[in-house]
């Protein structure tokens, strides 16, 4: 059962890595409706693998064992046989390899929309006739723009 839990687990997790890396080609192409239809696939995907993390964790409290990594590792250890302990570890080192690229890949693409945005509100400060970086940080820690003039801010991000 563990194994079939843990197979489950990386594909899923593959299957977001994949999704991932079509999000980082689309955030490279500007492709707007295609980044909305991976948004949706990812949730899905997402929540996919929150019922497989769900799954386990219930497996493993049933068969005595706590859900974190430790717990784990200690029911790979009590497989039967040699061979299920290393079929199964093998699979728990691939599941975190693939989690780490996945992980990765979302903080290289979370850098481009960070800088992609950064650059839309340059341009826009730049059309409204201000300094790209002339903006303080309200009480809620939200960018306000200055008018310039000492008046009262003229907008709220």
């Amino acid at each position: 059962m563990l194994e079939k839990l843990l197979r489950e687990e990386l594909a899923g997790i593959e299957e977001l890595r994949r999704l991932l890396q079509q999000e980082y080609d689309v955030l490279r192409t500007h492709d707007l409706a295609a980044l909305e239809r991976l948004a949706g696939e990812k949730q899905a995907s997402a929540d996919r693998l929150r019922g497989l993390d769900g799954a386990r964790a219930a497996y493993l409290r049933e068969q005595g064992f706590t859900t974190d990594r430790q717990g784990l590792q200690t029911c790979l250890n009590a497989a039967p046989t040699r061979e299920e302990r290393a079929i199964l570890q093998k699979l728990l080192v691939e599941l975190e390899r693939a989690a780490e690229q996945a992980r990765d890949q979302n903080e290289i693409n979370g850098a481009i929309i960070a800088a992609s945005r950064g650059h839309v509100e340059q341009m826009l400060a730049i059309i409204s006739g201000r300094e790209p970086l002339e903006f303080l940080y309200g009480h809620d820690s939200r960018k306000v723009f200055s008018s310039g003039g000492g008046g009262p801010p003229i907008a709220k991000v």
